[in-house]
């Protein structure tokens, strides 16, 4: 029986002998669920603001940029103190407590014009919070109209941006936790990025035709049902498996996690790419949709129409997504991790340019772009998680990852509110052309230091083999 348990295989990764199929086939199923609660926003965002918030059409690339990083704040924000609390209290509990939050600030947040009216709150004093976060300090009589709903959206998506930094990083800690070899990880951390592939492809393919039929509203209870499953799946089927060196030694500190961080190539490479390669999907998500919308009234059509017909190459690219990612673990064990992360890079950065130079979300040129970016995004992902986790000490998986996770909404940040700006000023296109810039120049700026990182690999490997 022991033996039988030994070889017993989930999608080609080996199960660990404490643990059953079920455990791997929740944990990637949660990792779905999850992924769909954050991809939910680029598709009921831009119909929200402009048709119950009813946002100035002159601020709607930014304030659906802005909106959309109340999440990455959050994530800035508290993800350091969640992934090392991970280490110490176990990753469970804390995804099922996110997923709660999840659940229950979705609903809230479609809430907010009556939530707004509830609490009664100065127009003229929203008005100038909401024009001072847009940087439009002297503008604020332009955020009149709609300033309380709008405040009140705000804060609400910062929670629900806090729920969802509780989830996510604790199933990409526990596929390191539930594989035992550096090939099963490779493999672990594809089929994470899988999930979240499939969660691309159900949101545009299946959920955001429901919204056409339910309105917003729907799309905002569908969410929150989501997010119930995920918190009895996770509480119910996934088992705590927190490494042995782990439960033996001292936690460590901030300083040392962070030394081990700064002296390592792989894993401050691993944070760049994050910080840089992460933002691809939001980007493409954010932008692709609100440029939908805003051509509603030039195809004359209703915002949940456009916002159906943006999404499909949204579900192009996450298809492509999906199926890259089996091809992404063979190239991660085959080709080698810093490899296989630069080409997909330059994929990418190429992807986005193409994408800029586009005269329109609906052109033919925009459905072949979103290919080779969503083989960048699987690339870079599963990559860059894979790189982190091989090198680092395994107590502190989940403290480094942590930094991984800091590290992606400040590149969230930064392209979303620069990408919104030069959307609103210059035109859709630069937003998508600065992110193709970056993801060359990351691939670029790999290429320089893979002598260093190739090093740092194979002297781990070493060290491992003589353990």
């Amino acid at each position: 029986m022991n033996e039988e348990q030994k070889v017993q295989k989930f999608a080609g990764i080996t199960v660990a002998p404490d643990l059953k199929k079920s455990n791997y086939l929740f944990l990637y199923l949660n990792t779905l669920i999850m992924g769909m609660l954050m991809v939910m926003p680029a598709i009921v965002q831009p119909a929200f603001l402009q048709d119950v918030i009813q946002v100035s059409p002159k601020y709607f690339g930014f304030i659906n940029g802005f909106l959309q990083n109340m999440s990455q704040i959050a994530t800035l924000a508290f993800v350091g103190i969640v992934g090392a609390l991970s280490d110490k209290t176990g990753r469970k509990i804390l995804a099922v407590i996110g997923f709660i939050v999840v659940g229950v600030f979705y609903y809230l947040f479609g809430q907010s014009v009556a939530i707004a009216e509830v609490l009664n709150i100065s127009e003229e004093f929203a008005a100038k919070v909401c024009a001072i976060l847009n940087f439009a300090p002297a503008k604020y009589a332009d955020f009149l109209d709609f300033g309380p709903e709008l405040l009140v959206g705000y804060i609400l998506r910062l929670i629900l941006g806090i729920g969802m930094i509780l989830v996510y990083p604790q199933f990409i800690t526990m596929v390191a936790d539930y594989t035992t070899n550096e090939k099963d990880r490779a493999k672990g951390m594809a089929f994470n990025g899988m999930m979240m592939g499939l969660a691309s492809i159900i949101i545009f393919a299946a959920v955001a035709p429901i919204g056409k039929n339910t309105g917003v509203g729907g799309l905002f209870v569908f969410a929150t049902i989501m997010a119930f499953f995920g918190m009895i799946g996770t509480l119910l089927f996934l088992k705590e498996r927190l490494p042995e060196a782990q439960k033996e030694e001292d936690k460590k500190s901030f300083r040392e996690t962070f030394n081990v961080v700064i002296k390592s190539p792989s894993i401050s490479s691993s944070c760049l790419c994050s910080l840089i390669s992460r933002a691809d999907i939001a980007v493409m998500a954010t932008f692709i949709i609100a440029w939908s919308v805003l051509q509603a009234d030039v195809l004359e059509i209703t915002s949940e129409a456009a916002t159906k017909k943006g999404a499909i190459p949204m579900i192009i690219m996450s298809v492509v997504t999906f199926l890259a990612f089996p091809v992404v673990a063979i190239l991660l064990n085959k080709l080698g991790r810093l490899k296989t992360i630069i080409l997909t890079l330059f994929c990418g950065g190429i992807g986005f340019l193409m994408v800029a130079l586009a005269s329109s979300p609906f052109s033919g040129i925009v459905y072949f772009a979103v290919i080779p970016i969503g083989f960048c995004i699987s690339g870079s992902i599963a990559g860059a998680n894979t790189l982190a986790t091989d090198v680092s000490p395994k107590a502190m998986v989940g403290a480094v990852l942590g930094w991984l996770n800091t590290a992606q909404p400040i590149g969230m940040l930064l392209f979303l509110q620069v990408g919104g700006y030069l959307f609103d000023v210059l035109g859709p296109g630069w937003a998508f052309g600065l992110k193709g810039c970056a993801d060359i120049l990351l691939a670029l700026w790999l290429f320089l230091v893979s002598k260093k990182i190739n090093a740092e690999l194979d002297s781990h490997k070493k060290a491992a083999a003589e353990n």
